[in-house]
């Protein structure tokens, strides 16, 4: 696309600007803006994707006819070459020139191809061949200046295609017949493979549940198994348990009995002994009894054979005084020399025994008669 007025032209980013003056290219960038004077030429080429739908009828290598429909997507590449080789002011006239080479390459292919190529193969056998016949001639490698390069500068991103169809119904039914009864027989074989599938899910859910139902029954049993043990480990307990107790019970009873038959055994020896320190201090007492009367006796026999001396003593020095002195000197000196001499004599004796007023009696007595 061209531009005759003059001032700054400005493009968009998926425009490509072409500054052109006297016939030469001073100026080639994507987007942006260029001053134009009123001689030069500016171009805006479009550079964004476009895509082009085409159809083409064709009869194959069997005499049957098919239409076939695709799509291209395409783009400018190189603008310059673009430009010098397309009217670009009006694309419906560069992509109908397009849509006939795709048209023309589709016819010719197909005419040698079968239908069952066509039908099966639309990748490798038309969109790849119609790839490798139109892309060479549309694309541009050169520059405006090198007036021997081929090309339009224009780029096949893609060719796909979208739909072969069968023109004639009646060859379409015959196609058809072949494969309905071949979808037929894999039907019928399906319905056999499910039915067989079926028959084996059935066998397998059916073996399933029977060793489900086995290890339920398996399972209850060593539960119940289990039950029993324990009741059976629990009655054994028990039974261990009173049995323990009993044993404890008849061991207490024992211990008891063993403690009973300890104490009386420890009560009687005990008593045994009582009896037999009673006894023995009961004869300790007779002996020491005994000893002290024999120690009592003699003592008495001696106070007596010493009072009976005092007495015959005091007999003779009464006479004596009686010759000599008179009754006070008699009883001074009984005070002062005889008294003290029986007391020292008979010291000795009185302190290992016990003298009792009684034993004195006769001594008493003899002081009397002897002093009146």
């Amino acid at each position: 696309m061209s531009e005759s007025k003059w001032g700054l032209i400005s493009a968009e980013a998926h425009e490509h600007l072409l500054l052109i003056r006297n016939g030469a290219v001073i100026r080639s960038q994507q987007g942006g803006s260029v001053w134009k004077r009123p001689s030069d030429t500016v171009a805006r080429i479009d550079t964004s994707v476009h895509r082009l739908r085409f159809t083409a009828d064709q009869i194959t290598r069997e005499r049957v006819g098919v239409q076939v429909t695709g799509l291209a997507v395409f783009r400018v590449v190189a603008p310059e070459v673009a430009y010098r080789m397309l009217d670009l002011r009006d694309p419906e006239r560069h992509q109908a020139i397009l849509e006939q080479m795709f048209v023309g390459a589709t016819r010719r292919l197909v005419a040698t191809l079968s239908l069952d190529d066509c039908l099966t193969r639309r990748k490798d056998a038309l969109a790849a061949e119609l790839m490798a016949e139109v892309a060479p001639v549309v694309g541009g490698r050169g520059h405006t200046s090198d007036g021997t390069d081929r090309g339009w500068g224009v780029a096949i991103d893609t060719i796909e295609i979208q739909d072969v169809r069968v023109l004639s119904a009646e060859v379409f039914e015959q196609m058809q017949a072949p494969f309905r009864a071949e979808l037929a027989l894999q039907a019928v074989r399906a319905q056999a493979d499910v039915a067989a599938a079926q028959a084996r899910v059935a066998a397998e859910v059916e073996r399933a549940a029977e060793a489900r139902r086995a290890e339920l029954f398996a399972h209850e049993q060593a539960r119940i198994d289990a039950e029993r043990a324990r009741a059976r480990d629990h009655v054994e307990h028990e039974a261990a348990l009173q049995r323990a107790a009993q044993e404890a019970a008849l061991r207490r009873a024992a211990e008891v009995a063993e403690a009973e038959r300890e104490r009386v055994r420890l009560d009687a020896a005990a008593g045994l002994e009582r009896q037999r320190l009673d006894t023995t201090a009961g004869l300790e007492r007779e002996r020491l009894a005994a000893e002290e009367g024999v120690e009592t006796a003699r003592l008495t026999a001696e106070a007596r054979r010493l009072s009976a001396a005092a007495a015959a003593e005091a007999t003779r020095l009464e006479r004596a005084a009686l010759d000599q002195v008179s009754e006070a000197r008699l009883r001074e000196l009984l005070l002062t020399q005889t008294g003290p001499e029986m007391a020292r004599a008979l010291r000795d004796s009185f302190s290992q025994i016990e003298v009792r007023p009684e034993h004195l009696g006769p001594l008493i007595a003899a002081v009397k008669a002897a002093f009146g």
